[in-house]
């Protein structure tokens, strides 16, 4: 690395801490208990800086009490670091966990392999190689920038794609839920009228009991009553037929026996 970077790095590790030491310090005696103490940050996943660059760069002396905030700015210096060095891709973050002093912070190269300089300079170095042909630094520097303009667009017309796939899929995928709830609304109205029909006829045909019953009642009552009174004039019927039959001989015997 030149002389110029060292100098860099070493700008923004000093400038980093003294901001670090300035939000710490305050709060340390009142807090310490409740802060994990780091004595080193560990980079994983780094493959396109220096190891011993980063671990320098993030060098943190005797320690610091750690903080959410620190964390973050950790963060946000490291990516800072990447982009310095041509990688504007990379992703890092940190979980708040210390094991032995030693807090770790993750970082994806994934998107500077796909679209970033790592991709283009191994296309250079494949083509110049499979070609013979000797780049210049300055040649190789212009075909790769060249090459890196064109990943970008390739990457929007992929992330537009993308976008419009899963607008497509979501569309397709309401219209499916869409049908099914209209399928689900038919299916209970279709329970519903069933469910209604059957209730009208079981109240049609209980009525229906009801007056039948009521018509048996009715017609044996007045069966009853109907009975009790040809009774009553056949035992009247009678009894007067005795009493007439009685005058009669009584008439009769009156005029065979006249005063007696």
């Amino acid at each position: 690395m030149k002389t110029g970077s060292h100098l860099h790095l070493k700008n923004y590790l000093s400038a980093f801490l003294l901001s670090a030491l300035f939000l710490i310090v305050p709060e340390q005696s009142a807090a310490v208990n409740s802060k994990p103490f780091v004595k080193k940050i560990r980079v994983a996943g780094n493959t396109l800086i220096d190891a011993y660059d980063v671990g320098t760069y993030l060098d943190l002396g005797n320690g610091l009490a750690m903080t959410p905030e620190v964390m973050d700015m950790v963060v946000s210096e490291l990516k800072a670091n990447y982009h310095y060095h041509g990688y504007p891709s990379i992703e890092a973050y940190s979980i708040l966990r210390v094991k032995n002093g030693v807090m770790t912070i993750k970082v994806n190269e994934k998107d500077e392999y796909r679209w970033g300089k790592p991709r283009a300079e191994r296309a250079v170095l494949k083509k110049a190689f499979l070609n013979d042909i000797t780049l210049s630094k300055t040649r190789k520097r212009e075909i790769m920038e060249t090459l890196l303009k064109g990943y970008q667009k390739q990457k929007k017309i992929e992330e537009i794609v993308a976008g419009f796939i899963v607008e497509k899929q979501r569309s397709r995928i309401e219209g499916i839920q869409s049908q099914k709830r209209a399928l689900m609304r038919e299916k209970v109205a279709d329970k519903v009228k069933e469910f209604q029909e059957r209730k009208k006829n079981i109240e049609e045909q209980e009525n229906r009991r009801v007056d039948e019953m009521r018509n048996r009642i009715l017609s044996a009552g007045l069966k009853k009553i109907d009975d009790s009174t040809e009774g009553r004039t056949k035992m009247i019927s009678d009894e007067y037929t005795d009493l007439d039959e009685f005058l009669d001989n009584v008439m009769f015997e009156e005029m065979l026996n006249p005063g007696l």
